[in-house]
């Protein structure tokens, strides 16, 4: 009988323990849903702000891509200028708030600035400076009445590995690694020489809509992730080299986000080079905080 009675008592202990567990995890899921954190949309779609990255070739190339263009383009043309009012024109359609250029923030943007305000009041000549800054930038602020352009690149100090820079040869030593036919395997050159020498036949918006494309910026991207990564399994050269591209980049984007007016409907158009499009397009597009825009939304209509 005794037994019996332990083994009911047991029966209910279980039961009623099971009974709490049940409970316990119905509060918990209960607790999640109405809790908002647990929202996985939670911080999408409270944005405000919107982001374009229009990607150019740099007018007056300083030559310091790896690339050298060799296909002669003046900007300053009567039949270019003409093309660069119609960009002009369609890139206006985004209203822009702020236009960020490409030219270091600490150095520059008093000095830009300077110009800018001289250029407005009839002080300052453009006519014979070539630069985006001044034909796309300077021009484009204007003609949106803003009293600011905003120098928005940083530097990139390098911070990877140290080699005997004088003697280093990388084709040498990518064969002595076994990696010469794999960091050679695409052949961005021809990439990027088409590229060069298709904006010698393009209108400058054709041009712009090439060069913006999601597809050629992935492929332009993709030259990090191949042939420029390089040396890994001792000094790790491409590692570090990719690491501060991607380096310089994020400056950039912390200083949008910096001149970033959360509580206003700012617009930013970050007029870069193309090469930095990818990447600075996914910061903005992984942010909470914009709405990215692609600037070929503008530059096809």
């Amino acid at each position: 009988m005794k037994k019996r009675i332990y083994v009911i008592m047991i029966i209910s202990l279980l039961i009623s323990c099971n009974h709490q567990t049940e409970n316990t995890i119905k509060q918990s899921q209960k607790s999640e849903k109405e809790n908002p954190i647990t929202d996985p949309n939670i911080f999408i779609g409270k944005h405000k702000s919107k982001a374009m990255v229009l990607g150019v070739f740099h007018f007056t190339n300083p030559g310091l891509d790896s690339y050298k263009p060799k296909f002669f383009f003046n900007i300053l043309e009567e039949k270019r200028q003409s093309e660069l009012d119609t960009l002009l024109a369609k890139i206006s359609e985004y209203k822009p708030t702020k236009i960020l250029l490409e030219w270091n923030r600490i150095k520059m943007d008093s000095i830009t600035n300077d110009r800018f305000k001289k250029y407005r009041n009839g002080e300052f000549s453009i006519d014979d400076k070539s630069n985006e800054v001044y034909q796309i930038g300077f021009k484009l602020a204007e003609k949106l009445g803003h009293n600011n352009v905003y120098c928005s690149d940083a530097s990139a100090n390098w911070f990877g590995v140290e080699l005997d820079w004088d003697n280093y040869d990388e084709d040498t030593y990518l064969k002595s690694r076994g990696q010469y036919g794999k960091a050679n395997r695409y052949d961005y050159e021809s990439f990027y020489s088409l590229g060069d020498s298709l904006k010698t036949t393009h209108s400058l918006s054709e041009h712009l809509i090439w060069l913006n494309s999601p597809e050629n910026r992935l492929k332009d991207h993709q030259a990090y992730l191949t042939s420029i990564i390089e040396g890994a399994g001792d000094n790790y050269l491409g590692a570090d080299a990719v690491a501060n591209w991607y380096r310089r980049n994020l400056k950039i984007f912390a200083n949008a986000y910096d001149f970033t007016n959360f509580e206003k409907e700012d617009r930013l158009l970050l007029i870069y080079g193309a090469g930095h499009v990818w990447q600075l397009r996914q910061y903005f597009i992984d942010s909470p905080d914009y709405e990215y825009v692609e600037a070929n939304e503008y530059l096809n209509n």
